[in-house]
């Protein structure tokens, strides 16, 4: 519901707003209000179906609201060092070139869709499961869960990664290239993804890290670490902002998330004891393999692409980057199965029972 009224808010409301930028900006303004308004509405009939009713209930009496006050308190600091973060970064990058916030804010967009993906969504799923397993003190099918879990993200970010770095000028372009958006425009774009998408499963790692620590009741580690990071990322970024503009933001970025990635895992080992990644590390190589051979495919069947047929239509952008896409993911998938990647092979059985059965539920 969210997004189905923000993008009516550009469709419809905007040109009825009138003809300037900034009345149709102010439409997707009150899209956005509109649209949070309609996210919330659209989940009450099912809670009042529940038995669920709005009363007031004295919240500083209850130990449980009391718990939660306090673990949430480190998260929001965190949320506003973050916040903060991007403000400062935004300015110094406004304070270089105007457009390189544009540009690198294009390419942010791009990595959140597998981000989302996989990522929030996976680092969500995992949240209920490792706090059941921590009150349990189950800590052994904790990290076998934890692992596994990361295992997955690995092996679907890292082709998705690939796929941004490699691709990135026709996928900038298949989506943006037109009107006001020029060729320069898409070049700045695309050094920005390029940057930016090889911290990709870095940023996704971290999202279930931190959930992680959450489940454990720990909210004051993954806020320390967070900000020790923030810090990184500015001073970074304000070092290699100046000689390569939008992309020194992208690379900032991919840096600082490195190294939060390494601290979770120091904080988390420590807390754990250990973390039994063997396993997982034991499926670098080969999806290193598969991920090198799925570059080159994906290049060059870009470049052949370029080559015997360009991309002077939109039917030719879409080839450009799905056709030597899906012939890379393919071989991909093809070598992480020949090496037995426990990952590529999970994922593979699912998708062939749901193709069999349809109506059936991934389990």
């Amino acid at each position: 519901m969210l997004s189905v009224v923000m993008i009516a808010s550009v469709l419809w409301l905007a040109p009825h707003l009138g003809k300037q930028l900034p009345e149709q900006i102010f439409a997707l303004a009150l899209g956005v209000l509109v649209a949070g308004v309609a996210q919330g509405a659209f989940q009450m009939p099912a809670l009042w179906r529940d038995g669920f009713a709005y009363r007031w209930v004295s919240p500083f009496k209850n130990e449980t609201v009391r718990l939660v006050v306090r673990r949430m308190v480190p998260g929001a600091v965190g949320l506003a060092a973050f916040q903060l973060n991007v403000l400062l970064t935004q300015i110094i990058a406004f304070w270089v070139e105007p457009h390189i916030v544009a540009s690198f804010n294009y390419a942010v967009r791009l990595m959140e869709l597998p981000q989302g993906m996989f990522g929030i969504s996976l680092a969500t799923f995992l949240l209920p499961t490792l706090a059941g397993l921590a009150a349990e003190k189950n800590f052994p099918e904790f990290r076998s869960t934890l692992r596994q879990g990361l295992a997955t993200l690995l092996f679907a970010n890292l082709i998705a990664a690939i796929l941004l770095v490699v691709l990135a000028h026709p996928i900038v372009r298949l989506l943006f290239e037109r009107g006001e958006f020029s060729v320069a425009a898409t070049q700045r774009a695309a050094l920005a993804l390029e940057c930016l998408a090889p911290g990709l499963i870095a940023f996704s790692t971290v999202n279930v890290l931190v959930r992680a620590f959450y489940a454990l009741g720990d909210t004051r580690t993954p806020m320390k670490i967070s900000i020790v990071c923030l810090a990184l990322n500015l001073a970074v970024s304000a070092v290699l902002v100046w000689p390569l503009h939008q992309g020194g933001l992208g690379l900032a970025n991919t840096l600082s998330s490195a190294v939060n990635v390494a601290l979770l895992v120091f904080a988390l080992r420590k807390r754990l004891a250990r973390l039994d990644l063997g396993a997982l590390q034991a499926t670098f190589l080969p999806l290193a393999l598969a991920g090198t051979v799925a570059a080159l495919i994906a290049w060059l069947g870009w470049r052949g692409w370029e080559q015997q047929w360009g991309h002077a239509t939109i039917a030719r952008r879409i080839g450009a980057v799905f056709a030597p896409a899906l012939t890379a993911g393919l071989a991909y998938l093809g070598i992480a199965l020949a090496f037995h990647v426990p990952a590529a092979r999970e994922m593979w059985g699912m998708a062939g029972r749901k193709l069999q059965n349809p109506k059936s539920k991934i389990q």
